[in-house]
């Protein structure tokens, strides 16, 4: 064949290559898997601005594990957290709506989320939990926001009454957990005027936990990047 030139190279035309509405998710990604959560009746933690808030457990389908099926449905594990004498907060309960709320618009009805990531996955997120995709495709989360939402969901739990209250031994054991760390603190403080900060919030802590909740249902007896679309809601059994 006699040499011959080549005509000019093609050019690639711009495409978008990555959907604005999916969490970009790489080999080594740990994507958020489907959950349900549930509580048992001496997980209480103090908070500062709501008092007494039910600390909430995870049943996370992951297939094989804790009793969750191959097919990753969690009805064993959540028939074992009953039994173990767990309340699952089911995300379907009524109770979960706030006053005036459409169910289609309400924040914690249906606590169930999810985002459609690039495989084709579910990412399963907590109630408040917001991502931005930087133009880079890292995923920030709204940590400091979701945190403040999650405690207002835990409230709300607590108010409507889906939880038992909590119970005065337990109040009791979680006060002198607390006065053991003051004491503590105490000590060190002497040696190290650097914790005096920390001693004050503590004595502070201690104080409001030792003050009977006068609620009845309480009572014991950022950068450059794109939001992502809402997230989805989804059945919590598969």
């Amino acid at each position: 064949m006699p040499a011959h030139t080549l005509r000019a190279p093609k050019r690639q035309t711009p495409t978008e290559t990555r959907d604005p509405d999916l969490l970009p998710v790489g080999p080594r990604t740990k994507i958020g898997r489907r959950f349900i959560y549930v509580h048992y009746e001496s997980a209480w933690n103090f908070h500062a601005e709501h008092g007494w808030l039910p600390k909430l457990s995870k049943l996370i389908a992951v297939p094989g594990v804790n009793g969750v099926g191959d097919d990753g449905s969690l009805n064993r594990a959540i028939n074992g957290a009953t039994a173990k004498g767990g309340t699952v907060i089911r995300p379907e309960d009524k109770r979960l709506l706030q006053s005036g709320e459409d169910p289609e618009e309400a924040e914690f009805y249906q606590y169930g989320r999810y985002y459609s990531t690039t495989t084709g996955e579910r990412w399963w997120v907590e109630p408040g939990s917001e991502p931005t995709v930087t133009p880079a495709g890292r995923i920030i989360w709204n940590t400091d926001d979701s945190v403040v939402v999650f405690a207002r969901f835990r409230k709300h739990i607590r108010d409507a009454g889906i939880v038992e209250p909590i119970h005065p031994l337990v109040i009791a054991e979680k006060t002198a957990n607390q006065r053991a760390r003051v004491e503590d603190l105490q000590r060190r403080a002497a040696m190290n005027p650097h914790l005096a900060d920390k001693l004050a919030a503590a004595i502070a802590t201690l104080e409001a936990m030792r003050t009977q909740p006068d609620d009845p249902a309480t009572k014991a007896d950022k950068k450059a990047g794109r939001k992502v679309g809402r997230a989805r809601r989804g059945s919590v059994d598969g």
